[in-house]
Parts: structure tokens; sequence; C-alpha cells
């Protein structure tokens, strides 16, 4: 995703903030993967307008198939109906 308003963005790079994306139609929650050594797959350094960030999502047994419509839930920030790619 793409920062355009570094202030509106913030709340999505606190640590503390559980991102998950959500399958609708099954309710399942996916979790960012949180390795021991490299720690969550996310950035969550300050934000910077213009720059463009990921985010990985554990997809356990490929489940959530390209063309799948989800949503990406962090805090209080929800983004509905995302096609996955």
């Amino acid at each position: 995703f793409r920062v355009l308003d570094t202030a509106k963005a913030a709340p999505l790079f606190v640590r503390a903030t559980r991102p998950y994306l959500l399958d609708p139609a099954t309710g399942a929650k996916y979790l960012v993967p949180n390795p021991p050594k490299t720690g969550p797959l996310r950035t969550s350094d300050p934000p910077k307008q213009g720059i463009v960030y990921w985010m990985f999502f554990a997809n356990p047994g490929g489940t959530i198939k390209t063309g799948a419509r989800v949503s990406v839930v962090i805090g209080e920030f929800e983004a509905e109906d995302l096609i996955v790619e």
C-alpha cells in the first residue's frame, strides 16, 4: 500500500497492532507471520508520504486463492472487498 497522508496512516504502523486478513466467506482470520529471527513480516517504521509499504499474511494450506475477495483489518482500519492477486 502507498501512504498518501502520514498522519492518517500512522495508526497502521503501530507495532502493538495485530493486523489480519479476513475471509468474509468463512470468517477465517489470517495473521502476519512472526518468525523468531526476523519478527513480524510487516513494516512498522514511521510512515513517509509517497512510499509503498508491505505486509505478509500467512495462508496455511493455500486456502485463500487468486480472485478471492478479502478484507484487511489493522486496528480500527478495515479495507473491505479486496481482490487477491
